[in-house]
């Protein structure tokens, strides 16, 4: 059994921790975080220590970790602590919830996390730290690399490439053999259908309020 202790007392780091927790092979033991961000000493029932500090309660050679630091400064935050992680000697774990689809074999690196009813085609190459939500798309000979966001029911047709630091809002779509450049952000609903620059960002209007008298509601 896998003994994990995870990095961060924030919303996504209680969520990490419920999947983990009913993951018979994974046994969370600890949490940590920067210590001038500790507000208690415990946090989820598990006792909270500095990261500073965190080799010695739970050393490197037994116990492994998870960073779970959302998107903050296109994953650069959560890039961040992977690497003073691995400087400390600690192995990031990864985990694939038991619903994602896989087919065949997938490479995948260290802090990875694929959430629930997600679809990974064959032949897809994932890098380090990526994390992908529920439901999405990940077809065939598609490479993502380190330090991406793939958020909800993102669809992402074959032979694409995502470079490190990007951000795929809930539903966008990229067309087959795309390429997301370094630090883009796809907002939420973006088709994407060409090549993109380093640093851009694409948003989708939202759906316009329609102009009509609120009362008939009622009679719908």
């Amino acid at each position: 059994m896998k003994k994990v202790i995870i990095f961060g007392t924030g919303q996504f780091a209680k969520i990490i921790h419920q999947y983990l927790a009913n993951d018979s092979d994974i046994e969370v033991i600890a949490f940590t975080a920067n210590e001038n961000y500790i507000k208690d000493d415990s946090f989820c029932g598990l006792p909270v220590v500095p990261f500073e500090k965190v080799e010695s309660s739970y050393p490197s050679s037994e116990y492994q970790m998870f960073v779970a630091v959302g998107y903050s400064n296109l994953n650069k935050k959560r890039a961040g602590i992977f690497e003073q992680a691995k400087s400390k000697g600690y192995k990031l774990v990864s985990y694939v919830h038991p619903t994602v689809v896989v087919v065949g074999d997938f490479e995948f690196g260290e802090n990875c996390f694929v959430f629930e009813n997600s679809v990974i085609q064959p032949f897809v190459k994932i890098g380090d730290d990526v994390i992908i939500w529920s439901g999405s798309l990940i077809s065939h000979n598609t490479t993502i690399k380190d330090h991406c966001f793939i958020a909800s029911h993102v669809a992402i047709a074959g032979s694409s490439t995502i470079e490190p630091y990007c951000f795929l809002g809930t539903n966008c779509t990229l067309r087959n053999g795309i390429k997301i450049a370094k630090d883009c952000v796809i907002g939420a609903g973006c088709v994407i259908l060409e090549d993109t620059k380093e640093k851009e960002v694409f948003v989708t209007r939202s759906t316009a309020i329609p102009n009509f008298n609120r009362d008939l509601l009622k009679d719908i």
